[in-house]
């Protein structure tokens, strides 16, 4: 077996097998009046061994080209990496705070004035353009069910009974 060859298969073994790790429901945390989103440590070391898979198959090739994709794929699965190790989505007694590559944003419960729901989508807004968008793409319907039920006690008890717009 050449070099080459050991490279490409060192490589694909690590896609497939990061890529097959990486996918998954996130893990749903209920503590007393609180829940916490985030996805296992092994989601995001899994989509890092795809990014290290990306850079050898890069390495295996001459052509530019095939260079190029290897380097888009492991740009992709480094971005996918960061943001399953980093993201935290907490609904906590002060408020929602949600965690991820490009920072923390953070809404108190009583500053919420929109709830819009969507298949995969949860929008809150907040002040001015203050907005926490939670994918549920990979929730499982149950947790899905469990946020929405936090959201919806927290903001019952925060604004006196007042719901605010849901949509």
């Amino acid at each position: 077996m050449t070099r080459r060859q050991s490279l490409l298969a060192i490589a694909l073994a690590l896609i497939a097998v990061g890529g097959f790790v990486s996918v998954g429901p996130p893990r749903l945390v209920l503590l007393n009046a609180s829940l916490r989103i985030e996805y296992p440590w092994g989601r995001g070391l899994g989509a890092l061994a795809a990014a290290a898979g990306g850079v050898l198959l890069a390495s295996a090739f001459s052509s530019l080209t095939l260079r190029l994709v290897g380097g888009v794929l492991s740009t992709g699965a480094l971005l996918a990496a960061l943001h399953l190790l980093r993201y935290r989505l907490d609904a906590t007694e002060g408020g929602l705070v949600s965690r991820g590559v490009l920072g923390t944003t953070a809404i108190p419960w009583r500053d919420v004035s929109r709830v819009e729901q969507g298949p995969d989508l949860m929008l809150v807004s907040g002040p001015g353009e203050t907005r926490i968008r939670v994918d549920t793409t990979d929730f499982q319907p149950d947790q899905r069910a469990s946020l929405e039920r936090t959201i919806a006690r927290h903001l019952r008890e925060k604004n006196g009974g007042v719901r605010p717009e849901v949509r």
